[in-house]
């Protein structure tokens, strides 16, 4: 698949995000963690990395968001809550192997757009101590332009482009209509 393709059809999983979004589903936030580990292959990067570097360019925060504990891990939270605890167990709460690796409980909160909710802002209550909001829309409007970035950077970057394509080739991405 080349790179024009890949960057349609991942357009078209951004849409499918974006539905989730409208309709308030929790859903859209293992697409999307899902969907950033995606992103981390095509790139060449772990998940962290890809959230720290390439996440980063899009909205600093994820590479510099401090808890109030002081502690500036989100891309480490996002791999334990995100990816392992939501992907893996559709829980906010890491495993005992994760909590080994870093991951806490609730370190991140997740909502949809309202008034007062802003993406990535710091978030205490008494069953939540210490978080990171995630603002679903947000997130996804930050994954696509993250997607976006990475193919034009790839258009500048032929290991990049061949980094990319061969992953395309290898993993190609879901698609409607499921025919045989």
């Amino acid at each position: 698949m080349d790179l024009a393709a890949g960057r349609e059809k991942l357009s078209h999983r951004i849409a499918e995000l974006r539905d989730c979004c409208t309709s308030k589903s929790p859903w859209v936030f293992l697409g999307a963690a899902a969907y950033v580990e995606y992103l981390a292959k095509l790139a060449g990067l772990s998940y962290k990395d890809f959230v720290s570097l390439r996440l980063a360019l899009i909205r600093p925060e994820y590479a510099a968001f401090a808890y109030r504990s002081g502690k500036t891990d989100l891309p480490t939270q996002m791999y334990h809550v995100l990816r392992c605890g939501i992907v893996h167990s559709l829980s906010l709460i890491p495993d005992q192997r994760a909590r080994n690796e870093g991951g806490r409980d609730r370190s991140i909160v997740l909502c949809h757009r309202q008034s007062d909710a802003v993406h990535l802002s710091s978030v205490s209550s008494t069953l939540v101590p210490d978080a990171a909001l995630f603002v679903a829309e947000d997130f996804v409007d930050d994954l696509a332009r993250a997607t976006e970035q990475l193919f034009e950077d790839a258009v500048h970057d032929a290991a990049l482009e061949r980094r990319i394509s061969e992953h395309l080739r290898q993993h190609p991405l879901i698609s409607g209509g499921f025919q045989f």
